[in-house]
Protein backbone atom coordinates (compact mmCIF):
# COMPACT_ATOMS: atom_id res chain seq x y z
CA UNK A 1 0.00 0.00 0.00
CA UNK A 2 1.41 3.38 -1.01
CA UNK A 3 1.79 6.18 1.49
CA UNK A 4 0.23 9.58 0.95
CA UNK A 5 3.67 11.02 0.37
CA UNK A 6 4.44 8.54 -2.41
CA UNK A 7 1.13 9.19 -4.15
CA UNK A 8 1.56 12.96 -3.93
CA UNK A 9 5.15 12.77 -5.18
CA UNK A 10 4.11 10.73 -8.22
CA UNK A 11 1.21 13.03 -8.99
CA UNK A 12 3.34 16.18 -8.69
CA UNK A 13 6.03 14.71 -10.94
CA UNK A 14 3.46 13.76 -13.56
CA UNK A 15 2.41 17.41 -13.95
CA UNK A 16 5.93 18.83 -13.69
CA UNK A 17 5.62 20.39 -10.25
CA UNK A 18 7.89 19.96 -7.27
CA UNK A 19 6.20 18.58 -4.20
CA UNK A 20 7.50 21.50 -2.13
CA UNK A 21 5.77 23.95 -4.49
CA UNK A 22 2.57 21.90 -4.19
CA UNK A 23 2.72 22.21 -0.40
CA UNK A 24 3.27 25.95 -0.71
CA UNK A 25 0.34 26.21 -3.14
CA UNK A 26 -1.87 24.43 -0.62
CA UNK A 27 -0.82 26.86 2.12
CA UNK A 28 0.70 24.05 4.16
CA UNK A 29 3.79 25.01 6.18
CA UNK A 30 7.07 23.86 4.66
CA UNK A 31 7.97 22.32 8.02
CA UNK A 32 5.19 19.78 7.45
CA UNK A 33 6.70 18.95 4.06
CA UNK A 34 10.19 18.46 5.50
CA UNK A 35 8.92 16.34 8.40
CA UNK A 36 7.05 14.08 5.98
CA UNK A 37 9.94 13.79 3.51
CA UNK A 38 12.47 13.02 6.25
CA UNK A 39 10.21 10.35 7.76
CA UNK A 40 9.67 12.12 11.06
CA UNK A 41 5.87 12.08 10.73
CA UNK A 42 3.22 10.72 8.40
CA UNK A 43 0.91 12.99 6.46
CA UNK A 44 -2.66 13.28 7.63
CA UNK A 45 -5.41 12.53 5.18
CA UNK A 46 -6.69 16.11 5.29
CA UNK A 47 -3.21 17.47 4.50
CA UNK A 48 -2.79 15.05 1.61
CA UNK A 49 -6.17 16.10 0.19
CA UNK A 50 -5.21 19.78 0.34
CA UNK A 51 -1.93 19.13 -1.48
CA UNK A 52 -3.66 16.93 -4.06
CA UNK A 53 -6.19 19.70 -4.77
CA UNK A 54 -3.33 22.19 -5.17
CA UNK A 55 -1.64 19.88 -7.69
CA UNK A 56 -4.90 19.51 -9.63
CA UNK A 57 -5.40 23.27 -9.63
CA UNK A 58 -1.87 23.82 -10.95
CA UNK A 59 -2.38 21.21 -13.66
CA UNK A 60 -5.69 22.74 -14.78
CA UNK A 61 -4.09 26.17 -14.93
CA UNK A 62 -1.18 24.75 -16.93
CA UNK A 63 -3.56 23.09 -19.41
CA UNK A 64 -5.66 26.27 -19.78
CA UNK A 65 -2.55 28.33 -20.53
CA UNK A 66 -1.43 25.81 -23.12
CA UNK A 67 -4.86 25.78 -24.77
CA UNK A 68 -5.08 29.59 -24.77
CA UNK A 69 -1.64 29.86 -26.32
CA UNK A 70 -2.63 27.48 -29.13
CA UNK A 71 -5.85 29.42 -29.78
CA UNK A 72 -3.96 32.69 -30.04
CA UNK A 73 -1.37 31.10 -32.32
CA UNK A 74 -4.20 30.04 -34.65
CA UNK A 75 -5.62 33.56 -34.63
CA UNK A 76 -8.84 32.62 -32.85
CA UNK A 77 -10.57 34.73 -30.23
CA UNK A 78 -10.06 33.78 -26.62
CA UNK A 79 -12.98 33.79 -24.20
CA UNK A 80 -11.60 33.46 -20.67
CA UNK A 81 -14.91 32.34 -19.22
CA UNK A 82 -15.28 29.32 -21.49
CA UNK A 83 -11.63 28.36 -21.09
CA UNK A 84 -11.91 28.46 -17.30
CA UNK A 85 -15.03 26.33 -17.43
CA UNK A 86 -13.35 23.84 -19.73
CA UNK A 87 -10.33 23.37 -17.47
CA UNK A 88 -11.97 23.56 -14.06
CA UNK A 89 -9.89 21.50 -11.63
CA UNK A 90 -11.57 18.56 -9.99
CA UNK A 91 -11.28 18.63 -6.26
CA UNK A 92 -11.15 15.78 -3.82
CA UNK A 93 -13.24 16.25 -0.72
CA UNK A 94 -11.68 15.36 2.59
Amino acid sequence: MKSYLTILTEQAQSVGLSLLEAFKGADIPTSTYYRAVNGVTELRHQTAVKVMNAIEKFHALQQARKYTKSLRADGKTVNRRTIRAKFKPRSVSG
